[in-house]
């Protein structure tokens, strides 16, 4: 395959994506859902977050932003889920889950929760809510499509995300 040829498929993925944002996604239902799933975890997190700890709770919500956006890229790009609505056009990743969900709700644990143990429950709970819950509704809100992926996985996802990146926030941070 030349570079052209690359090119030209590049651009006819880019068209078609754009067409089918603009035809199928833009200004539903599960759109403004989207949006407000963006939107409002960010909002919750200025009103609740510790401004004395905020530059380490920030940290940690980096982290996770990080290896969520990491995570679904390889996921997407291998075909094991797809996002049947997006908020925005040509994006692999799901902005309102990277973004998010996901490292807001990882960054108010990490707050609230400061022992091994109940880090670890609250760790626990969440990831139960968002793979048995969570991602079984946005299935049927037709936000995400699994080929080869299940619940279970994602439990263990975030199961990974929250205790390691506690693992190594903890392991920077200055003792006192």
């Amino acid at each position: 395959m030349t570079k052209d040829q690359l090119h030209d498929m590049q651009e006819s993925h880019a068209f078609f994506e754009y067409q089918l944002w603009i035809n199928e996604n833009l200004f539903t239902w599960t759109w403004w859902f989207l949006l407000g799933m963006i939107i409002i975890p960010w909002i919750v997190l200025i009103k609740l977050i510790d401004r004395k700890r905020a530059p380490i709770i920030w940290f940690f919500g980096l982290i996770v932003l990080i290896i969520s956006i990491i995570t679904d890229e390889f996921g997407a790009d291998f075909g094991i889920w797809i996002y049947p609505t997006k908020l925005i056009p040509y994006s692999v990743f799901e902005l309102p889950f990277d973004f998010s969900i996901v490292p807001v709700a990882q960054m108010l644990i990490f707050q609230y929760f400061s022992t091994w143990k109940t880090f670890s429950f609250a760790l626990f709970m969440q990831a139960l809510i968002f793979a048995f819950i969570g991602e079984p509704f946005s299935i049927w809100i037709d936000a995400v499509a699994y080929y080869g992926w299940n619940y279970f996985y994602s439990f263990i996802f975030y199961m990974l995300t929250g205790t390691l990146t506690r693992v190594f926030v903890l392991k920077w941070i200055p003792k006192k």
